[in-house]
């Protein structure tokens, strides 16, 4: 194990992290989309906005807080410490199978 993944292991950032990347999961849970829509999202709504810059936000500190700290990692290094966590994510919080097919409400965030 390299010092900066025990280092991520045990930060609360990862934790906030991983947190934001669940809350956008849900929210494209609770509309209905497929794993395939997300390839192409047309009507974004102003709450994945929100959580989209949440979890950018929480990105972008925890990289610094690893660099500020002094560990030698990029953000190559970051993305490929973190895709694994986020893939674990995306197996528990499953998207519809994309037999669903989502008309343009509109009404999402009422």
């Amino acid at each position: 194990m390299k010092p900066y993944e025990k280092f991520l292991n045990e930060s609360f950032g990862l934790k906030e992290l991983i947190e934001s990347y669940l809350q956008i999961r849900k929210h494209f849970q609770g509309l209905g989309f497929s794993q395939k829509d997300l390839e192409n999202v047309t009507d974004v709504t102003s709450e994945m906005m929100k959580l989209y810059q949440n979890f950018q936000n929480n990105q972008k500190a925890l990289f610094q807080q690893v660099k500020d700290y002094g560990f030698d990692m990029d953000w190559n290094d970051f993305t490929e410490y973190i895709k694994p966590i986020l893939s674990k994510i995306d197996e528990i919080t499953p998207l519809s199978n994309g037999n669903y097919k989502r008309g343009n409400q509109r009404d999402e965030d009422y």
